[in-house]
């Protein structure tokens, strides 16, 4: 079957393209290909099909003509959550790239359940996407074996992945964890709550902990004098976690949390338990959030090039969009900001 008439036999599926035709006086084919923006048709003969479809309101199957044209100029992107700002900070740099060239951006929302990331990725393909953004490394087997399968390239974001096949734009999540722990201990700092993310499903939290777990042990910290609490990125769970760390650790002088989100949660805890922050005890965030930087006191955290990931994460997409089988791999650098929430270890 030549490829004219696997459009013809697709464009069938749709009444709407016989009224098309039948109004304008041509062949389902001659609408087709009008359709897909052949050259073949004449003009008038184009504006004439043009207008009837305009006057009918008929609007082309996205996911078809993408099939059929292999370019939709549709980008999807597949987040945890568009509740918290460095996924948005992110998204703008994505966008400040695909805009301009012409691109479109489709935004969903996991919830940090994997099996709908599945759903939403098969979602994705059938709206005829040229391309999917992930966050981290850990995905059902099922939802990169369908891209594959499709030929439908995608990224990696958040995390690096060790896989040379997965393109990644990202960073190093325990390099990060690592600079907090180093800072605490330089400080002084020997009793030590981490407050992290739910790692289940979760590559980023678990990585930034154990990257905090281990430089801590190696600069000579207990391992029985870190607590470890884990909460969902909500300001309310985070000031409970810190009731949970003071009942159970009082000696704690510095807390380290896996994003700014419960950086800001726990420093209320720490108000609501009568603690200073940061005379009685210290605090290091993850992610540099525009509110760190007006906080009282401002929060040391760790910097996340959320922006420029995105503008890297874009401008892979965009790079010979023809060549499915390219790989990229993109290392950001995270660096600790140094604000008002630390100090030395109270005697």
């Amino acid at each position: 079957m030549s490829k004219a008439k696997k459009i013809i036999t697709n464009v069938n599926q749709s009444p709407r393209v016989f009224e098309v035709a039948k109004r304008a006086g041509c062949s389902i084919a001659t609408v087709s290909r009008v359709i897909n923006e052949q050259e073949s048709v004449g003009k008038d003969l184009r504006e004439r099909i043009l207008k009837v479809m305009g006057e009918l309101g008929y609007v082309p199957n996205g996911s078809a003509r993408a099939l059929r044209s292999s370019r939709s100029r549709l980008i999807g992107s597949i987040f945890p959550t568009l509740d918290n700002a460095i996924f948005t900070r992110m998204l703008a740099g994505l966008e400040s790239r695909l805009a301009p060239a012409g691109a479109s951006l489709i935004q969903c929302a996991t919830g940090y359940d994997l099996d709908r990331e599945f759903q939403l990725v098969r979602n994705l393909i059938e709206k005829g996407v040229d391309g999917v953004v992930l966050v981290g490394t850990i995905h059902r087997p099922e939802t990169l074996g369908l891209l594959r399968e499709r030929k439908v390239r995608f990224a990696v974001s958040y995390a690096l992945s060790d896989d040379p096949t997965i393109p990644c734009m990202g960073f190093d999540n325990k390099k990060g964890g690592a600079l907090a722990a180093s800072y605490f201990a330089d400080l002084g700092h020997r009793n030590i709550a981490v407050i992290s993310g739910i790692t289940h499903d979760n590559d980023r939290a678990s990585a930034r902990r154990d990257g905090f777990l281990e430089t801590a042990l190696a600069r000579g910290i207990d391992r029985s004098s870190i607590a470890l609490v884990e909460a969902p990125y909500e300001f309310s769970r985070a000031r409970a976690a810190v009731r949970i760390i003071i009942e159970k650790s009082p000696d704690v002088t510095a807390i380290f949390c896996t994003s700014d989100v419960l950086a800001i949660g726990a420093m209320r805890g720490c108000r609501d338990a009568g603690l200073r922050v940061p005379e009685d005890i210290s605090m290091i965030g993850f992610d540099n959030l525009d509110i760190a930087d007006y906080l009282i006191p401002a929060l040391t955290t760790i910097d996340v090039p959320a922006r420029l990931m995105g503008e890297q994460v874009g401008d892979f997409f965009l790079a010979d969009q023809e060549n499915l089988n390219i790989h990229s791999r993109v290392e950001l650098e995270t660096n600790l900001i140094v604000r008002g929430t630390c100090g030395p270890a109270r005697a």
